[in-house]
């Protein structure tokens, strides 16, 4: 069972949220300590979108039961978001964090979202100087603190990576002891997750959990490995694109993967009724959130 979004998650999501684009916040209401929601609104349409820090952001028509006083930070998100216009939403650089700024100029403010680790959604102002956040946190390597008044590390953001020419893996991996599986070792250094790479790899018939050195010959195998990481490299390029809708499922190849939530204490929504279908990894995976 899927418990968070992935790189390429994150990458069809932030795509398929352009429609929301326009829309005014309406009200902000926290269904717990990490969860909130945002009520947004045109005169043609209404939305609710669903942020769960370090998880999942998507829209929702679940009636999600709602704390009876708001949050602290509930509070000061109505207090700069109610009413402005949503006017982007942008992954930062190939990182799990998400920018969603509402308002425009030096009326603008900026609600990120980190879908990585422990999680976090900060509130900032136009030049990115922190007002509120989840979770207070330091990272002395670099050089990062995350505190009111300090400013968000958007420059920090990886960007991505020039796709690996074939005789720069074989140099990247000419030092990697026997018995490594190659998804371990390309993961940190890609763009694509784990996932990602995995399906590729079987796509041209590596085992799921091939090894340097049993499965894999590097003198023999190079250029197919190659091969499957130009071919993650087109799914992601595919997944900028990508223009499905919430409540929409969508099959390719008849296969699909239904991602159901874990039930919390206290509340159990069943199958969220928002499903993300995402065409990725030559497939429909198609979420039921």
């Amino acid at each position: 069972m899927k418990s968070r979004f992935n790189t390429i998650d994150i990458r069809v999501i932030t795509s398929e949220l352009q429609s929301l684009l326009g829309m005014r916040v309406n009200n902000v209401y926290d269904v717990d300590n990490k969860t909130y929601l945002i009520r947004l609104q045109k005169p043609e349409s209404k939305a609710v979108l669903l942020l769960e820090s370090g998880i999942r952001i998507h829209t929702t028509e679940f009636e999600w039961p709602k704390n009876m006083m708001p949050s602290g930070f509930s509070m000061k998100c109505r207090k700069h978001l109610k009413s402005r216009r949503l006017i982007y939403i942008k992954q930062l650089g190939v990182d799990r964090i998400v920018d969603f700024q509402f308002g425009s100029d030096q009326a603008a403010y900026h609600l990120i979202i980190e879908l990585y680790d422990r999680g976090n959604i900060v509130l900032t102002d136009c030049e990115y100087t922190i007002l509120n956040l989840l979770r207070f946190r330091t990272n002395e390597v670099q050089d990062v603190k995350l505190a009111v008044r300090e400013r968000y590390p958007v420059d920090n953001a990886k960007g991505p990576e020039p796709l690996l020419t074939l005789e720069r893996l074989s140099e990247f991996l000419a030092n990697i002891p026997q018995g490594e599986q190659i998804k371990k070792i390309l993961n940190p250094h890609l763009a694509y997750g784990a996932t990602l790479i995995e399906h590729c790899l079987m796509m041209f018939g590596f085992s799921s959990s091939a090894k340097i050195g049993q499965d894999f010959d590097l003198s023999k195998d190079g250029e197919k490995l190659l091969a499957a990481l130009q071919m993650a490299e087109e799914f992601m390029e595919k997944s900028k694109s990508f223009n499905g809708q919430c409540g929409r499922k969508l099959k390719d190849l008849g296969k699909s993967h239904a991602i159901t939530r874990r039930t919390q204490s206290g509340l159990n929504p069943g199958v969220w009724n928002c499903k993300v279908a995402a065409l990725t990894l030559g497939y429909a995976l198609h979420l039921s959130w």
